[in-house]
């Protein structure tokens, strides 16, 4: 699966605090897809963290659970969504987001790995364009939201 990045004038560390708390992700993920996030384990950002999503893709309701699969700060942060929609079968994907520091910012890569079935293949060519607009939309959303807190010197 695909391979998204976009560089954000921000300390590593404020990117990477960010993606692992997912419970934050509905402040920066697509709009579109009115993400609404529960944590249901953990306490903080962890692997011992569990978390239930709902929303919109393409325009139709889906819901995820959610479990933290990597966690080692402040680099790699993964997180494995076993998707639900209405008429279809459960799929999974993985989500890996990569925090790599540099002199002119950090750039996050987010990588996308899914269940592996011919089906999913097939699934997963025709709905690139959407999967692609949907991860740069939540990545742009990020990028504005932290360089716009680490302009103003805060945290996020």
């Amino acid at each position: 699966m695909p391979n998204f990045a976009i560089r954000i004038d921000a300390p590593a560390e404020m990117v990477f605090d960010e993606i692992s708390h997912v419970e934050r992700h509905p402040s920066w993920a697509n709009h579109t897809a009115h993400m609404e996030m529960e944590q249901t384990a953990g306490d903080s950002p962890g692997t011992a963290s569990h978390y239930v999503s709902h929303g919109v893709f393409l325009k139709k309701p889906i819901s995820a659970d959610i479990e933290i699969t990597k966690f080692e700060p402040p680099r790699v942060f993964s997180l494995k969504a076993t998707q639900h929609q209405e008429g279809k079968e459960d799929t999974w994907v993985e989500h890996t987001f990569t925090v790599s520091p540099g002199s002119d910012g950090t750039t996050l890569t987010k990588h996308m790995t899914g269940e592996p079935s011919v089906k999913g293949a097939i699934l997963g060519v025709i709905a690139y364009p959407a999967i692609r607009s949907d991860a740069m939309a939540s990545l742009k959303n990020l990028k504005a939201m932290l360089e716009t807190k680490a302009g103003a010197g805060g945290t996020v």
